[in-house]
């Protein structure tokens, strides 16, 4: 057997194969400059004259929209409604989760209870959350941004 022959035949190496001597790899390698030559120092562009700032549609703040207050009122209740509804429904698939009503244990009943109140604190602080921005609204429709 020759082993001089096989090892060419089975060989992955770009070098040796013919078909990777045909095709192109597109990666390029930078060009390395000798350590004893000076380095290369970038071309001093002159600025010009004027400076550079993106045309206005791309840094302009959009002017205040002008939206009726009953509108933001319906926006505000809608959401905060949807929010105590979607509460209330999680708390009773959690609460089918654990047992049915009758025959429960100890700690299953132990269990319902936190839930409940964990529940019932979240829909109070919706609760609250829709009072402050309501009341935030009829305060900014008087002219009233900040409290002191």
């Amino acid at each position: 057997m020759d082993t001089s022959n096989s090892a060419q035949k089975w060989s992955m190496s770009p070098s040796t194969d013919a078909r990777y001597k045909e095709s192109k790899i597109g990666i390029k390698r930078p060009k390395l400059e000798a350590p004893d030559a000076e380095p290369r120092r970038p071309k001093h562009e002159v600025p010009d004259a004027e400076p550079m700032f993106p045309v206005p549609p791309y840094r302009q703040t959009p002017g205040p929209i002008s939206v009726a207050q009953t509108y933001l009122q319906k926006l505000i209740l809608e959401r905060w409604e949807a929010e105590v509804q979607a509460c209330e429904n999680a708390k009773k698939l959690q609460l089918l989760e654990i047992a049915p009503a009758k025959n429960l244990t100890p700690i299953q009943a132990s269990l319902r209870r936190l839930v409940s109140e964990c529940w019932e604190a979240e829909v109070k602080h919706c609760e609250e959350v829709k009072k402050v921005q309501l009341l935030e609204l009829l305060l900014a429709t008087h002219g009233i941004t900040r409290l002191v």
